[in-house]
Order: C-alpha cells, then sequence, then structure tokens
C-alpha cells in the first residue's frame, strides 16, 4: 500500500472514530442533564405531595372526630352547649332541618356571640345546598358530611357538616387554630431544600433558613383540594446547572478523543516502520541475490565445460565426476533459490504461449532427479493424459520447481514425491505429493505469506528464504490459477490449478508437440 493512501486511510479512519466519540458522548451528555432534571422534578413532586398528605390528614382527622361527635350527641340545647362549651376546637354548631334553623334557636333569648354565629350562618339556612354544592357529583348523588369555607367575612368560616336523618348537623371550626396545628406539626427538613406552606399568598411555613438560599427556584407547586385550595406547597432547590456537566463531560471527550488519536498515530507510525523495514529487507536481499546471479552463472558454466570433458563411457564415476556433479546440482538448486528472489522483486510480466504440458514435466522432473537422488529420495512422474493448455511456460516451471524444491528440503523422511498431471472438464491440475510428516493445520494459510517459515524439527537445519511459496502463489493467481493445499499425518499435496486450454492455442500447442 502507498504511503499517501495508508496516510489518507489512518486519517479517515481516525476522524470517523473521534466524529463517532464526539456524537455519541454528546448524546450521552444530553441524556445525563435531562435524567438529572428528571430526577429533581420527581424528588420535588414527591416532597409536595408528602407535606399535602400530612396536612389533608390533618383534617381528616378533624373530620373523623366530629363525624363522631355528630353520629352519637343528644340533639338538645342542654346538650350541644355543654358540647361547645367543653371542646375548645369547636367555636359553634347548628342543627338544620329543611331550611329551618333548629340549634340556636332564634326564636329565644340568645348571647351576643350566638346571634352573631345565627347571622354567620343564615345565608346557609336559607339555601342548605350552599353545604354539598362543592361536593355536588350529580342529582341521583348528595353528599351526606363534608366540608364548608367561606371567605365573605373577616374571617374565614370553617364548617364540618353531617347529615343525620333529616337534619343536618354543622360545626364551626377555629381556623386560627388549624393554622396553629399546622404550623406547630409540619417538621420536614429537606434541608438545603426548602418547602413553603402559603395561605393565599401569605406564608404559612417555611422549612429551613427565613430566607430562600441563593440559586433555588420552585421545581414544583400543589394546591390542596378543597376546603383548603386557597393553599400551595412549593418546593424550592437549587437547578441543575447543566454547564459544569458539559464541561466536564466535554473535557473527557476532548482527553478519550486525544488518546484515540495518539493510539492512531501509534500505530500508523508502527505499520510504516514495518513497512519501511519490509521493503528495506526486499531490497537488500534483491540486491544480493543480483549481485550473487552473475558469478554463480559462470560456476555453473564452467563446471558444465567440465564435464563435457570427462569422458561420457567412464563407468563407474570418479571422483572428479562425482564432485562435478555435486557442483552443478547445488549451483542449479542455488539458482533457483535467486531466481525466486529475483521473481519476488520485480514486477511481473506474463508471456502466454500454447504448451504441452506433458515434456514440460519431463523436463522438470529430470532437472530434479539428481537432487532428489542425492538424499535418497524416490520422484515418481505420473501423468494420465495428453495435456495442452496456453500458459506461461517460465512461470509454470517456477511454480512447480517450488513444490518440488520444498518436498525435497522437508519430506525426505518419506522417501517419495510424486509430480502428477490430470486434467478435469475445465482445468489442469498438478500435484506434488510427498509422505513426509505433513504440515499442522494451522499453518496451511501462513505458510503462503512471505518469509514465514514453520518451525519444527524437520525444518531445523535446512536452509530457505520462506518466500517460495508466495511466489507460487502470486505467479499462479497471474496466470489466473489457484494453489490449495491438504496436509496430514501421511504427508502433504500441493495442487496447482490452471484453466484448461481451449480453441486455437490448444490446437497450435498439439500441433507444435507431434
Amino acid at each position: 500500500m502507498k504511503p499517501s493512501r495508508s496516510l489518507f486511510l489512518f486519517t479517515f479512519t481516525t476522524l470517523l472514530i473521534c466524529a463517532a466519540i464526539a456524537y455519541f458522548g454528546y448524546r450521552t451528555l444530553t441524556h445525563e442533564a435531562l435524567l438529572r432534571h428528571y430526577q429533581n422534578q420527581r424528588l420535588a413532586q414527591s416532597h409536595t405531595a408528602q407535606v399535602s398528605t400530612f396536612i389533608l390528614d390533618l383534617l381528616n382527622q378533624n373530620a373523623v372526630r366530629l363525624s363522631s361527635i355528630a353520629a352519637y350527641i343528644p340533639l338538645d340545647s342542654k346538650a350541644l352547649n355543654a358540647l361547645v362549651a367543653q371542646e375548645s376546637s369547636i367555636d359553634a354548631l347548628f342543627v338544620l332541618e329543611k331550611n329551618r334553623l333548629l340549634f340556636p334557636n332564634a326564636q329565644t333569648a340568645l348571647t351576643e356571640k350566638q346571634q352573631a354565629w345565627v347571622q354567620a350562618i343564615t345565608p346557609i339556612v336559607q339555601d342548605p345546598s350552599l353545604l354539598y354544592s362543592h361536593y355536588f357529583t350529580d342529582e341521583q348523588t348528595q353528599p351526606t358530611s363534608g366540608w364548608y369555607l367561606s371567605r365573605e367575612l373577616g374571617d374565614p368560616l370553617l364548617i364540618y357538616w353531617q347529615q343525620r336523618g333529616n337534619q343536618v348537623i354543622g360545626f364551626k371550626l377555629s381556623y386560627v387554630q388549624l393554622l396553629s396545628d399546622v404550623i406547630n406539626t409540619l417538621a420536614f427538613d429537606y434541608t438545603p431544600n426548602t418547602v413553603q406552606v402559603l395561605d393565599d399568598g401569605r406564608l404559612l411555613y417555611q422549612s429551613g433558613d427565613a430566607t430562600l438560599a441563593d440559586g433555588q427556584k420552585a421545581l414544583d407547586s400543589q394546591r390542596l383540594p378543597y376546603p383548603l385550595s386557597a393553599w400551595q406547597i412549593d418546593y424550592y432547590a437549587k437547578t441543575l446547572n447543566g454547564y459544569t456537566l458539559y464541561i466536564w463531560g466535554g473535557l473527557l471527550l476532548l482527553l478519550l478523543i486525544a488518546l484515540v488519536g495518539l493510539a492512531m498515530l501509534y500505530l500508523y507510525r508502527e505499520y510504516t516502520r514495518q513497512l519501511r523495514l519490509a521493503q528495506q529487507q526486499v531490497n537488500f536481499v534483491g540486491q544480493v541475490s543480483h549481485e550473487l546471479k552473475t558469478p554463480l552463472t559462470n560456476i555453473t558454466l564452467y563446471a558444465e565445460m567440465l564435464q563435457e570433458l570427462q569422458a561420457e563411457d567412464s563407468t563407474p564415476l570418479s571422483p572428479g565426476q562425482r564432485y562435478l556433479e555435486v557442483i552443478l546440482n547445488e549451483s542449479q538448486r542455488l539458482s533457483r533459490l535467486i531466481q525466486n528472489i529475483l521473481s519476488f522483486t520485480k514486477a511481473p510480466k506474463v508471456h502466454l504461449q500454447p504448451v504441452a504440458l506433458s515434456p514440460l514435466l519431463h523436463k522438470i522432473y529430470h532437472a530434479f532427479i539428481p537432487a532428489f537422488s542425492a538424499r535418497q529420495m524416490e520422484l515418481v512422474l505420473l501423468i494420465h493424459s495428453e495435456i495442452h493448455l496456453t500458459t506461461d511456460v517460465d512461470r509454470l516451471t517456477q511454480i512447480i520447481s517450488n513444490f518440488l524444491s520444498n518436498a525435497e528440503k522437508y519430506a525426505a523422511q518419506g522417501k517419495r514425491v510424486e509430480l502428477i498431471a490430470e486434467q478435469s472438464a475445465s482445468h489442469v491440475l498438478i500435484k506434488v505429493r510427498d509422505y513426509g510428516s505433513g504440515i499442522a493445520a494451522k499453518e496451511l494459510k501462513a505458510i503462503f505469506q512471505p518469509f514465514y517459515r514453520v518451525k519444527s524439527s524437520i525444518t531445523e537445519g535446512v536452509s530457505g528464504t520462506g518466500i517460495g511459496l508466495t511466489i507460487a502463489k502470486q505467479l499462479a493467481a497471474s496466470l489466473q490459477g489457484e494453489i490449495s493445499v491438504t496436509s496430514g499425518p501421511t504427508g502433504s499435496c500441493f495442487t496447482l490449478a490452471l484453466p484448461l486450454a481451449t480453441g486455437p492455442e490448444a490446437a497450435t500447442a498439439k500441433e507444435q508437440h507431434t
């Protein structure tokens, strides 16, 4: 991959990751701010409901007590006057029967206080429906008890009434006494937050300090139901400072983005370093191989010339002939290694031509016979039919040579290697089958990577560059072929599959062969 392209890819990936972190981080901060806001709202609603329930419970306790009294008290003047005299919370009471006031009896002599009381309840006597007008739901259902509150006079007139037969008993409660009870019994501590109870705008109760703290705002307000509908409960607390959350959250996101950027920068530098190292390695090997090619050619040439000077029919071979044969075999093997390296470092050039496979495989077979014999190995050539295809002879020769060279080096204990050519409906299959110890399953993919060598007792002490199979795979791809390998405890089999030559090219190859 070119440096500019890799830099663009790393930069694009880094920006993409940073954008994703920024987007999801902002969404997280927004959700966190909303969550805290809703939590404060629910807390405020819970506290106002708690105070409201407490006040209504206090009012209901009075209602239960007065309801019990109304159910059992004798409705005669003596008993009713005694009740008013004994109950400090009851300022006065009345008994009403169908627009007729039974108690206090206006036909008798009344005290000044009783006269004021009769005057205050006169609207109720004239229209008893005023008592249950706030509880009226439909004509079929009429309430039998309830509260009545009138603010038409100077002091609020608070009455609890109950139906008893055809009569209605009403008790006047001291509104001031109710306020006093509420103020004295409310003892809620919501520090540092504050709760206020207001009656028609006038402050009745406040928790905490006398003045509201700075920054406190009413998070929730609730009005009580009738007869205390003029009462309002406010809950004050400091609102969530979203700027603090966004500032700290933003700093955390910036830190995270910076870490990601540094990590990507480190990966890019490590990648480019490894790329430069691999390129330097390839260049070095290529230069050394190129320098070795010329003297090695001379060695091979002169060895062949010496071999031609020896007597052809001298049997057995003299020591000099055996030494020359070894020199030639080793120089040919070294030439193949150098050719591999040079092919790896050069751009591929394909020269397709019609090829008869059988003569080519026989030529390769005879070239490798001395090397296999030196290791006391048997090389067997198996060609099941005449096969013609269009391919690059040099590349095909190099691929098969790499297969055979590997078999010679790593499968010597198998003593037998088979070079097999087969033809299927659409492909030519060339196989190199050995009977060595095989290759581990986890290594089968890695052996095609550049400079990778299997680490085992078999490969120890065996020379090699680790690029033979890589070159074979590249060459096969350039020929539109494919290499596959199977391996097991009884050996390995490398298979080269090439597309079968058809049409004029195949006919031409067949004519040339005949």
